[in-house]
């Protein structure tokens, strides 16, 4: 029997539920060191064309179980395919390896030119490494492109207390591109946000004001705008900005007040 008829019996049986994902394992860990180059091709080629009644995403899962370094190429690859599922699951199974080489790669394809990987990789990055929100954060700094930077900001909003820290902190970090992305992020995710963070939102913008950052100051402000009835007994603060030398912030501000009011 061929390698591509074991491993198609297997999977079918795995669907079938005579066999179990881990049993699987055992048998492409074997396959594997009879003939490794063989393996890797027939479990990316099943992947690809899986055999009937057998998902792509099952395949995958029982190769990332597996473990075996033999097939990081599987699911680097995987996380570049056209089926979202697929992408999604490939970065979740690269980051739970928790290994540098799995972290670069993931970040590598935050400038995927495909958006549901950059949104995979981006999200498996925060969610799986201590240094997830560092690593995302660097990337929008870096980024020219907004809507690269953006994705990125996105995976922030979702990542709780660190990525809206972080979030915030690159609205006063001086670069423009990365300050206006972030705004952008949340006030698309404003419904999302809980009253901490909307009281963290109050704190960065009395900082700006401190520092008299009328660019911080106008961006939060937007924010703050979006954030409608959640920002209410705010209004006092955002009253202090209605005098503001600057006219945007005057508008801006006098804005926030109606939207909170409305």
């Amino acid at each position: 029997m061929s390698i591509r008829e074991k491993l198609t019996n297997m999977f079918s049986k795995v669907m079938a539920g005579t066999v179990t994902r881990e049993e699987g394992t055992m048998l492409i860990n074997h396959l594997a060191k009879e003939d490794q180059e063989g393996t890797v091709k027939e479990l990316a080629s099943l992947i690809e064309t899986p055999p009937p009644g057998v998902f792509q995403k099952t395949i995958l899962h029982t190769v990332a179980l597996a473990r075996n370094k033999a097939f990081f190429g599987i699911m680097v690859s995987c996380l570049e395919h056209k089926n979202e599922e697929v992408s999604v699951l490939a970065a979740q199974e690269l980051a739970k390896l928790k290994s540098a080489d799995a972290r670069d790669t993931l970040a590598e394809h935050l400038d995927s030119d495909v958006y549901h990987v950059r949104k995979a990789s981006a999200l498996a990055i925060v969610e799986g490494f201590s240094d997830g929100v560092e690593v995302v954060k660097s990337h929008m700094l870096r980024h020219s492109e907004p809507f690269y930077r953006l994705t990125s900001a996105q995976a922030l909003v979702k990542s709780g207390k660190k990525g809206m820290e972080s979030l915030l902190s690159l609205m006063s970090s001086g670069n423009h591109g990365a300050m206006m992305t972030a705004a952008e992020a949340l006030i698309s995710g404003s419904s999302d946000l809980e009253q901490g963070d909307v009281q963290m939102v109050f704190d960065a913008l009395l900082t700006a004001g401190d520092r008299k950052d009328s660019h911080s100051i106008v961006e939060l402000l937007k924010v703050v705008a979006a954030l409608k009835s959640k920002a209410s007994g705010f209004e006092g603060f955002v009253l202090a900005f209605t005098d503001y030398p600057s006219e945007s912030v005057r508008r801006e501000a006098q804005n926030a007040l109606n939207m909170i009011r409305s």
